[in-house]
């Protein structure tokens, strides 16, 4: 997808395509192997869970960030798989920090780990990533309400909760 992604794509396309390329590579089968949930294609300040509906005319510009998140289940056994895209090189910082941060995530866990822990070093390489928009300085932010978790078989979002800011249990 992120070779085939440029401004002036419509948003449905966008989905589609990827939609229709899952289901050539997992050789989509009724119940037993498909699309685990509607793609979501966020842009800009929508950081997650949105997606265009049939007929919708947003198209993909060369300033926009752009959260692409799918999933696949065979035998409904989920794999939920998310990247961001930008084409304005302003934002790469942004990337680069939200790629960081999410392979600190993966780093801190293990055994014996408490969840809050994991949440703070997430947090902590977040945040210490500014990014420059026209001119201004901002620091790069972790949502409150974003969180990584856990999946079961035909459950996307099953158990347990990362939380990508520090606090709690």
């Amino acid at each position: 997808m992120k070779g085939i992604l440029k401004p002036g794509m419509l948003m449905t396309d966008i989905c589609e395509t990827l939609e229709n390329t899952v289901r050539k590579l997992i050789s989509e089968d009724g119940l037993q192997a498909g699309i685990a949930f509607p793609t979501g294609c966020s842009l800009n300040w929508v950081a997650a869970h949105w997606t265009p509906n049939s007929g919708d005319k947003t198209i993909l510009q060369y300033d926009d960030v752009m959260k692409l998140d799918f999933g696949t289940h065979v035998d409904g056994y989920i794999v939920d798989c998310a990247f961001t895209v930008a084409f304005n090189p302003m934002f790469d910082p942004l990337l680069e920090a939200s790629r960081e941060a999410t392979n600190t995530g993966i780093k801190e866990a293990g055994i014996d780990v408490r969840l809050c822990d994991i949440s703070a070093a997430i947090q902590e390489v977040m945040e210490s990533y500014e990014v420059e928009i026209n001119g201004k300085v901002y620091q790069v932010k972790s949502i409150r309400n974003l969180n990584g978790h856990s999946i079961g078989r035909y459950q996307i979002h099953a158990g347990k909760s990362v939380p990508i800011v520090k606090g709690g249990e």
